[in-house]
């Protein structure tokens, strides 16, 4: 066969009070190459480029791979990667990566597979369905149960703000920082968190930008988190110029600080001034997932 590039996008999760149900997709994109078909009883090649290239597995371990079996078998294939998302900094690179080799798989067999089929075979490697939704829907999803699951939908392809990401070079375990949630919350902190979800999607369905701003306050989740991510404290103390909001991108330490489109290039500017030691790249939300 030719070779197939398939590419998947980087994503932020939980969008402030979306915990665990709402990620917008990131014009920072992985790409996954395959090549081969010659019909080996093992796999021909892995290679990383990128992000990750001396860490992550070149052989049948590695996540993409694993995914890609899942559809069809990986014998005889070449695996190239070129990573551009970060590890462990919360903007889905795990999503991404099982994405891309999901819908690898799936081109490589022939088989037209569903956003949610992919979704629910992604899920027993993926620990977060929203980032993965977003790797594989593209623009703003939703992800649900309701009995049977997960379903997924993309409410919008782009946000009325604009994200700019706060990258530090500090990582951070997303099993640590979940341990850091209490267990249970008091009625009146669910509440105003439902009523902080309810605002979130209306700002998105609506395209409100001031609706938007004002949804970017969480009580479940960032609260408990700070001390793993020192940057959305003090952005929130002392704001950037233009800044609307800020919000950790999934367990962080990424944060994401959301302007006006038009402040993004003065902001980001003036963030990477204020923050020397991190990475600050002002991106866009993809309208497209991960795509062949």
């Amino acid at each position: 066969m030719t070779e197939l590039v398939v590419r998947a996008p980087a994503s932020t999760a939980n969008l402030g009070p979306g915990f665990d149900c709402a990620a917008a997709a990131l014009e920072l994109w992985n790409e996954l190459h395959v090549e081969g078909g010659r019909g080996e009883s093992l796999v021909d090649e892995v290679v990383v480029e990128g992000e990750g290239a001396a860490e992550l597995p070149s052989d049948a371990r590695h996540l993409a791979l694993r995914a890609f079996s899942l559809v069809t078998p990986t014998a005889g294939y070449r695996f190239r990667f070129v990573n551009r998302i970060p590890l462990e900094r919360g903007l889905g690179s795990s999503a991404a990566t099982i994405a891309a080799g999901l819908v690898a798989g799936a081109t490589v067999a022939g088989r037209e597979l569903a956003d949610d089929e992919l979704l629910e075979l992604g899920l027993p490697l993926e620990g977060h369905p929203d980032n993965l939704a977003a790797a594989l829907r593209g623009g703003v999803c939703l992800i649900w149960r309701n009995g049977a699951g997960p379903h997924s939908a993309r409410i919008a392809t782009d946000l009325p703000l604009a994200p700019i990401v706060v990258v530090p070079h500090a990582r951070v375990n997303t099993s640590q920082s979940r341990d850091r949630l209490p267990k249970s919350v008091s009625h009146e902190e669910a509440a105003a968190g439902a009523a902080q979800a309810a605002l979130l999607g209306a700002a998105i369905a609506a395209g409100d930008a001031t609706l938007l701003a004002d949804a970017f306050h969480d009580r479940l989740h960032e609260p408990y988190r700070l001390a793993d991510a020192p940057l959305l404290a003090d952005l929130r103390d002392d704001p950037a110029p233009g800044q609307q909001g800020v919000t950790l991108s999934g367990s962080g330490p990424t944060v994401v600080v959301w302007v006006d489109k038009s402040d993004a290039p003065a902001t980001a500017q003036s963030l990477e001034q204020r923050f020397p030691e991190t990475d600050v790249l002002a991106l866009e939300v993809a309208a497209r997932g991960a795509t062949a």
